[in-house]
Parts: structure tokens; C-alpha cells; sequence
């Protein structure tokens, strides 16, 4: 959606290792959704981002699960 950025960014104090982590956030039906993940900041904390995951980042999670799924 363009009226949406395509990164999140926040302050924070975190460093090293938070790469990764998941932002959950209310979705459209009240219930917790990922909508993030930790991918960029500085060495030196102060800020991090990560991407927008929309409907495509919902397809290959769904279409990845359903493959693999009960291996």
C-alpha cells in the first residue's frame, strides 16, 4: 500500500542480537499480527527498522507452512 512506509522505525536502546525480533501490533481484527521484524540499526543503538510485512509476507509464510507442514 502506498499510503504505508515501507519500513518501521523506532528509538531504541537495544544493540546486538535484537536483529530478528517481531513487532506485533493489533491487526485488522483486534488480534496480535507480526508486522515487523528487527533488520537494520546502528552498532551503537539509538534506533532500529525493519520492513512492512503485508499481504505478500502472509502469502510465502502460508504457502512455507503448508509445504512443510507435520515434517
Amino acid at each position: 500500500r502506498q499510503d504505508e512506509p515501507t519500513m518501521y522505525r523506532i528509538g531504541c536502546t537495544m544493540t546486538g542480537g535484537s536483529s530478528g525480533g517481531g513487532w506485533v501490533a493489533a491487526g485488522q481484527d483486534g488480534k496480535p499480527a507480526l508486522v515487523s521484524n528487527t533488520s537494520i540499526g546502528p552498532i551503537s543503538a539509538g534506533w532500529l527498522a525493519g520492513p512492512r510485512l503485508g499481504k505478500e509476507a502472509e502469502g510465502v509464510y502460508r504457502a512455507v507452512s503448508e509445504k512443510y507442514a507435520g515434517q
